[in-house]
């Protein structure tokens, strides 16, 4: 019996690895601090709304020199897509969670760029 658990617990991890769910887990324990990243992508809850997050992160962009091919905003959500200079897409959303409360999800790059999308996310927040 100890030597099946020997062979499952590993297996079991293994699982979990590979399907993405331990950097759901890990990215669990990082959202206490606001900030997840998960399959290419980083999210962001920020203590901002919508109207205020997306006017940030049109000007961060811009600062970036990100040319701006599409965007669309109301009061609860935005999406905004760019593109780099080498045609790299670039896609930034804003999603109220309530009325003082936004969270930002920023990728670059079909699989993402996690160092790019930090420079984002920085450009952004110097605009907050």
């Amino acid at each position: 019996m100890n030597k099946r658990k020997f062979f499952i617990y590993p297996l079991l991890a293994l699982c979990l690895l590979n399907a993405g769910c331990a950097a759901f887990l890990l990215g669990a324990g990082a959202g206490t601090a606001g900030v997840i990243w998960y399959k290419g992508r980083l999210q962001e809850t920020l203590p901002y709304s919508v109207p205020h997050v997306y006017e940030a992160a049109k000007a961060g962009l811009r600062d970036l020199d990100i040319g701006i091919t599409e965007e669309r905003h109301d009061k609860l959500t935005a999406k905004i897509k760019g593109k780099l200079a080498d045609d790299t897409e670039v896609w930034v959303d804003a999603e109220s969670k309530n009325a003082s409360t936004t969270v930002l999800t920023i990728r670059v790059g079909i699989l993402g760029d996690k160092a790019f999308t930090l420079r984002i996310r920085d450009a952004i927040k110097k605009h907050l």
